[in-house]
């Protein structure tokens, strides 16, 4: 018993400090404000820049989830669907509990699936999005960008009951 309780203390996570969180915001915004001027790739660098100064395990915080989730749309929108569903597919393991309850990663990861020709896993994704959000999380952005209703379709002829 001693020896288990020895190896449950080692996997302790490292404490995010307020100074980490805080560079990590500013990566974040840095990131934003590329995307926003359009230099994606420069955006994707930041966020991957911020991403690597989260603590290994990585996939135990919740700030992995948002990077990730920054760059996979980037890659999305570049139409390299391979890229984002590396992206999202990381997100939505994520074991801080938020991968599978955020409904644009599910939306996200269930588009990059139909896109690559997985479209098993796609109806999946793209249910759970349904059921979190309903048929809105298919609904043009503010910019009148994404072409939800192209999904929200495919998801209607395979899945009975959905309106």
């Amino acid at each position: 018993m001693g020896l288990f309780k020895e190896k449950k203390e080692e996997e302790k996570l490292e404490e995010m400090t307020p100074a980490l969180k805080a560079k990590l915001d500013e990566f974040a915004e840095r990131g934003n404000q590329f995307e926003e001027e359009e230099q994606y790739e420069e955006a994707i660098q930041t966020w991957e820049e911020g991403l690597n100064l989260i603590p290994e395990p990585q996939q135990y915080y919740s700030e992995t989830i948002w990077f990730l989730a920054a760059i996979g749309d980037v890659y999305f929108k570049k139409r390299m669907y391979s890229q984002a569903h590396k992206c999202f597919d990381k997100a939505r393991g994520n074991l801080s509990g938020d991968g599978y309850g955020n409904p644009f990663i599910m939306l996200r990861l269930g588009e990059c699936c139909l896109e690559i020709g997985d479209e098993k896993n796609a109806i999946e994704y793209l249910l759970r999005a349904y059921m979190m959000e309903g048929k809105e999380i298919f609904e043009p952005d503010e910019n009148g960008e994404d072409d939800g209703q192209k999904y929200f379709d495919f998801l209607r002829t395979h899945v009975e009951h959905i309106e």
